[in-house]
């Protein structure tokens, strides 16, 4: 399929990284070229972006071409180690323009997509599904998850183990307030799942927000709540937990949950540590506390329930993101009463003390209630949303982008350097990230374009962070200036690198200099007669690469200076003593020699910082010549004024 032409986009993308969290990944580099996914011409939604453990990217959307009545739901790929991504594939047809799917990735490359099919009212409903075969590089033919001859199932939850083992978690019901929680996995390499299993049931309500969480090691925790239709009070959070020999316990409800919890979320580390988070009570304005519970082990006991953030308005969220170091970051969009707007914010509960961060607004504008937050494998915490600069400028939308590492929050900035238009009836800007195991994002955005007072049409795109490459150096160095004492040498190198910074050294005969690291150097009576040469290193995250120009050998320098004549001092007298003061010279010199004249003609012997005037020179004009010596430099010498013996 043809895309349409990048250059056709209305909107530049792709700036330089802001001003960057602490330690942040040091494989991210620059902002690669924008890609388009789909024609310009058509309408899109996205569902989901994932990266896999090895790098694979996987974009998931729904799209109506041109023309059509009906959506499909398509989904691309970029293979790990490439810039490239493939063609639209198209899973299936038929669609609603809200129809769910779910996008779950593996460590080895592998990806799994899953979706509904089928009506309850004869009784078809199915759960559907289709691989990405890493190996093979293609999409399977759709194949069928599980299915029931009930009125109701829920679009399959997804998550993967480390050996790439998928688990799925549903609900179905028979429409009499019946309903079950079910599971089923497929093992890697596999065509067919395993035979559905209960996990739990209820009766008289029905069972919302279902989640799922896998460690790598294979244990698994699903949550899902249950609102009974008739009594509020007996609306229940439950747990339930497979242990690494794959049998799953019986349902319990969540320490710390009351009957008015919703909105459960669960997440594992690589550790097996359990974090559930959830909204309890409510007030006016819509507003909940957020609250989390963890626990360290699959067998071991909640945690008391802590209050993340009090009294928020939360419509749109990440869940909870677990780090390797078992920090957990929750993102989310929620009206500030502070700020008078919606705005993204951020808490995370560190490991080490088990407290939650005061939320951290990373917003600068008008939020519309959107967010997409993600983790790598490295513990980077990707966010994107899309804004306006305030509510009074709702027509100028940029998507904005901020990084979490090593506990720091960069600066938020535009991933679009031109703001996109307004558009009637539709967003005109979205997006969501994904995090690769190395930290670096990928971001796949619609755009959409108005078309008539009715419609519009849009556009997918995507663009990740290239991998950082350590500097090159791309003019050797080389020494300029005179190499001799006391003149001043100059190190001239040039390189290219994302993010590099220079630092410089000197070496006199192959040895570096101690306290030499600037770009220049006055050479000093160590260096005489020495070979001197500078050195270049360029470091950026991901390496060095450094340059050492050829030696000079230091000649000697200039000669000195005087700045204070030196004089003769005493009596000029027969028999008493006159003595030179030297001077001041520039630089100091070291030493001294003397030399005493008579009418300018050097007196014998007369080599000594003092002389007695003799009876040949009475009458007559005496003056020395005092030399300057300092190693290294050349001497400098100076004649005192004359002075006439009695």
């Amino acid at each position: 399929m043809a895309l349409a032409a990048a250059a056709a986009a209305a909107v530049v993308w792709g700036p330089a990284l802001p001003a960057a969290a602490s330690g942040y990944s040091a494989s991210a580099g620059p902002w690669g070229t924008a890609v388009g996914l789909t024609e310009s011409d058509g309408q899109q939604s996205l569902i989901d972006v994932k990266v896999a453990g090895d790098g694979t990217a996987f974009a998931l959307w729904r799209d109506k071409q041109a023309g059509a009545d009906s959506w499909e739901i398509q989904a691309a790929v970029r293979p790990a180690g490439s810039g490239t991504w493939s063609a639209a594939k198209t899973l299936v047809t038929n669609r609603a323009a809200s129809a769910d799917a779910v996008l779950a990735v593996t460590a080895d490359g592998g990806a799994i997509v899953t979706w509904l099919t089928g009506s309850g009212a004869d009784g078809s409903v199915a759960a559907r599904f289709s691989t990405w075969d890493a190996g093979t590089g293609g999409w399977s033919d759709p194949g069928t998850l599980a299915a029931t001859d009930g009125l109701y199932m829920s679009t399959p939850r997804l998550a993967a183990a480390a050996d790439g083992t998928v688990t799925a978690v549903w609900n179905q019901g028979d429409g009499s307030l019946n309903y079950k929680v079910m599971t089923a996995t497929l093992t890697p390499g596999g065509s067919a799942w395993s035979a559905a299993e209960p996990l739990g049931s209820v009766s008289g309500g029905s069972v919302w927000n279902l989640d799922l969480a896998v460690a790598p090691d294979g244990t698994a925790t699903t949550v899902w709540e249950f609102r009974n239709s008739f009594e509020d009070d007996k609306n229940a959070v439950s747990t339930v937990t497979r242990s690494s020999a794959g049998d799953w316990s019986s349902p319990a409800v969540l320490p710390g949950t009351t009957s008015a919890s919703s909105g459960v979320q669960v997440s594992m580390d690589t550790h097996d540590r359990t974090t559930v988070l959830w909204h309890d009570g409510s007030s006016t304005a819509n507003r909940t506390d957020l609250k989390s519970a963890t626990r360290t082990s699959p067998t071991g006991d909640w945690g008391s329930a802590h209050t993340v953030a009090s009294a928020i308005e939360d419509r749109d969220s990440s869940g909870p993101l677990t780090a390797p170091n078992g920090d957990v970051t929750y993102v989310w969009a929620g009206w500030s009463t502070s700020a008078g707007t919606p705005v993204v914010q951020a808490s995370t509960r560190s490991a080490a003390t088990g407290t939650w961060s005061a939320p951290n607004t990373l917003s600068t504008g008008y939020v519309n209630w959107q967010v997409s937050a993600a983790i790598g494998a490295d513990g980077t915490v990707q966010v994107v949303w899309p804004q306006t600069p305030s509510i009074d400028n709702g027509d100028d939308h940029y998507l904005e982008w901020a990084v979490r590492a090593d506990g720091t929050w960069s600066k938020a900035t535009a991933l679009n350097s031109a703001p996109v238009a307004d558009v009637p009836n539709t967003d005109a800007l979205s997006g969501d990230v994904a995090a690769g195991p190395d930290g670096r994002a990928t971001v796949v955005w619609r755009q959409a374009v108005y078309a008539s007072p009715a419609s519009y049409t849009s556009q997918l795109w995507t663009q990740s962070q290239t991998l950082l490459a350590k500097p090159e150096i791309t003019s050797k160095a080389a020494v300029t200036g005179t190499a001799r004492t006391g003149s001043k040498l100059t190190c001239n190198a040039a390189w290219t690198g994302y993010n590099a910074t220079a630092a410089w050294s000197w070496l006199r005969d192959g040895k570096t200099i101690s306290g030499a690291t600037g770009k220049t150097r006055t050479l000093t009576s160590d260096d005489y007669t020495h070979q001197v040469s500078c050195r270049i290193t360029v470091s950026n995250g991901a390496g060095s690469t450094r340059s050492t120009s050829p030696a000079v050998t230091v000649a000697v320098g200039p000669a000195l200076k005087v700045t204070k004549a030196p004089a003769v001092t005493g009596t000029a007298k027969v028999g008493y003593k006159l003595t030179a003061a030297h001077g001041t010279w520039s630089p100091a010199a070291t030493s001294y020699t003397y030399s005493w004249k008579r009418n300018g003609h050097t007196i014998t012997g007369a080599t000594k910082s003092t002389y007695v005037p003799v009876k040949a020179d009475r009458g007559q004009k005496i003056t020395v010549k005092v030399t300057a010596h300092r190693y290294g430099w050349t001497n400098g010498s100076a004649t005192t004024a004359s002075v006439t013996v009695r």
